[in-house]
């Protein structure tokens, strides 16, 4: 048995050696004569099998690359010069091949598309050998808005290879030699992006850019990360309406309510984009448009009007200014030409405004109110100077088709959130409604969901001195994502 398998063993290595490409350089100044391959722009090795086909398209691979950097994202190039060589030593005989990379000064036109292929092999990238580098990456962007979206692309330029580019905390694909290329969506009131982009030394470059419908500015990037929702498709209402008002600037008295404006352009958005609602059954009154009147006729007229009796979900935003009575009974929402001091003739009153509301004989009314009734401001001013700063409300019963999400308690302020350049109940509310607030992965929001997320993170952000409120249906769903 020991003899025959001796003679197997044998056999086999004798056809191992008479295989193509396997046999053995062992001539010292044949392995002098290839050391010059090192010195080519791109080498690349590979086992000793590997066919010349394969071992070309590793090359041209690895020289798209390397000619990146060389010539520029805008220049075109070719490989010339390729050698193709079998090599090897004392260890197992590998393969080499190298080529120079001339640089034709012929613009290219889709660099993107070109170069699209290896997004998804970045990290199969061979690792090659990099000098010490403290440089920071040098970052080059272009925007174009379209409507809502903005198209951002760019490079990045690195002494060594790019290791990451982020937005956010979403990390983007990138094309070879740090090419990108992302859609944003940008609310009516603008929006702050920071790009950062590491190389693999770690150095870091970013870049901030404020972007307008129709403008594009450099900024200081906000603390929280900014609205956005156009992410999760959600299911349409065609039956749904949607009473959206915002005032900050008010024409009676000088107390501004911050970004309340700002926030109703936003959830303008959110009522289109997470609730489902059609634009066209939307209303939105804005500072000098929410006046008296004006409300009164959306409420008394267009959603009397347009309500489907049974089937029509309605919403209504506001956001503003809040007073209550001295006795704390009534609650009042205080339109663009209210006066502080006259509430009964030239508020609203709550009360009167769910039961409007109801006489349309909707399905369901779900109101949002970022306002307060305890007579000071979302920033440090009075309404009445004369009126004690805390004006406990009395809690009032609703109807039982309503559900009522409030910014704050009775005796509470309803704050701003500078860093975000919002109101903190319509921030994180709007930010509940991306998705936050499906806490347990159902593909849905109900009431109780998005008022457990904005609470959490109002009562933290505020330490305490500001709680919302929900009363209602708590499992009614309000975001349903397909």
């Amino acid at each position: 048995m020991k003899v025959l398998y001796k003679k197997i063993s044998l056999l086999l290595l004798l056809i191992l050696l008479a295989l193509p490409g396997c046999s053995r350089v062992e001539n010292a100044n044949s392995l002098s004569k290839l050391n010059i391959n090192i010195k080519k722009d791109v080498v690349v090795t590979f086992a000793a099998w590997t066919s010349e086909e394969v071992k070309l398209k590793k090359l041209q691979y690895e020289g798209n690359l390397k000619a990146i950097r060389k010539c520029g994202f805008k220049q075109k190039y070719k490989l010339i010069e390729i050698e193709s060589h079998r090599w090897g030593g004392s260890a197992d005989t590998v393969n080499r091949i190298a080529s120079n990379i001339l640089c034709t000064n012929e613009p290219k036109k889709n660099i993107l598309a070109e170069n699209k292929i290896f997004s998804k092999n970045k990290q199969k990238i061979m690792k090659r050998e990099i000098s010490s580098d403290i440089q920071k990456p040098m970052i080059s962007v272009s925007v174009k808005v379209e409507g809502s979206i903005a198209i951002i692309s760019g490079t990045i330029i690195a002494n060594t290879e790019v290791q990451e580019v982020l937005v956010g905390k979403l990390q983007l694909p990138t094309f070879a030699g740090g090419v990108f290329e992302f859609k944003e969506y940008i609310p009516r009131s603008g929006k702050t992006i920071e790009i950062v982009a590491y190389d693999i030394k770690g150095n870091k470059a970013s870049k901030l850019l404020k972007i307008e419908r129709g403008n594009i500015q450099q900024a200081s990037g906000p603390k929280f990360d900014a609205l956005n929702p156009s992410g999760k498709r959600v299911k349409s209402n065609p039956n749904a309406l949607a009473l959206v008002i915002g005032v900050a600037n008010y024409e009676k008295t000088s107390a501004n309510a911050l970004y309340a404006d700002k926030d109703a352009q936003q959830f303008y958005d959110y009522a289109t984009m997470k609730l489902g609602i059609s634009p066209s059954n939307i209303k939105e009154l804005v500072n000098n448009k929410a006046d008296r009147v004006e409300i009164a006729l959306a409420v008394k007229d267009w959603i009397q009007r347009s309500t489907k009796q049974g089937k029509s979900d309605i919403y209504v935003f506001f956001a503003g200014h809040g007073l209550a009575t001295g006795d704390g009974k009534d609650m009042f929402l205080l339109p663009y030409d209210g006066l502080p001091r006259l509430l009964q003739d030239s508020a609203i009153k709550r009360d009167q405004l769910f039961a409007d509301i109801q006489q349309a004989n909707p399905r369901s009314v779900t109101v949002f109110l970022d306002t307060c009734y305890s007579g000071t401001t979302r920033g440090t001013d009075m309404l009445i100077a004369s009126r004690p700063i805390f004006i406990p409300t009395k809690e009032q019963s609703i109807p039982s088709n309503f559900t009522v999400f409030s910014a704050a308690a009775g005796d509470q302020t309803s704050k701003p959130l500078e860093e975000a350049k919002h109101g903190m109940f319509s921030y994180f509310l709007m930010k509940g409604m991306e998705g936050d607030a499906d806490t347990n992965s159902d593909n849905k929001i109900t009431a109780r969901e998005l008022h457990t997320y904005v609470e959490q993170n109002v009562v933290q952000q505020s330490s305490g001195s500001q709680t919302p409120e929900l009363q209602g249906d708590k499992d009614r769903v309000l975001v349903q994502f397909n």
